[in-house]
Parts: C-alpha cells; sequence; structure tokens
C-alpha cells in the first residue's frame, strides 16, 4: 500500500455498523456515512490492528476462490485518503 499503513484501523471518529433499518453495512463518521457491500464490510471488520497480511490472509479463509490482494489493498488506500483509515502503529 503507498500510504504505508501496515496495522489499519478505523479512525477514533469513524465506526462501522449493520443498519437494521436499511440492511447496510456502513461506516459512520462525523461528515457522513459510506455504505459497503459485503466484501467491504468483511474487510473493514477486520481492520483491528492486525497487519495487512494477516488480514489477506483472513479474508483468503473466507473468500478461497478469489485473489483479493491488490483489491483489498486498493480499497484500504480509498479508505486512507478519506480519512477513515490510520495506522495502528501510531498510537
Amino acid at each position: 500500500m503507498s500510504n504505508e499503513i501496515r496495522r489499519p484501523v478505523l479512525v477514533p471518529h469513524a465506526r462501522y455498523r449493520w443498519d437494521k433499518l436499511r440492511e447496510q453495512h456502513q461506516i459512520v463518521f462525523p461528515e457522513g456515512i459510506l455504505v459497503l457491500n459485503e466484501p467491504g464490510a468483511a474487510i473493514v471488520r477486520l481492520c483491528d490492528g492486525r497487519s495487512t497480511q494477516e488480514l489477506l490472509a483472513a479474508l483468503a479463509e473466507q473468500f478461497p476462490d478469489g485473489n483479493l490482494g491488490e483489491d483489498v489493498c486498493a480499497f484500504l488506500e480509498r479508505l486512507a485518503r478519506k480519512g477513515l483509515l490510520r495506522d495502528a502503529a501510531d498510537s
């Protein structure tokens, strides 16, 4: 990843949730809501401070038919550019 986030976590002002009413996975933050698809939600739920490699290994278990590496890294980079992810090592 170009942003060098090696252990991604959501920033303190953002949180993941399942909206029962709308039946949507979401990241909620002061400026708005980002709706996630199933793979995006699976990725965000794993952003708990584990390394990117550990995250990819866990996703490979959940989605054994896919080669997710580049897509996952691109998704994490987009979240970082939006200011929704930080590196847990920077705490």
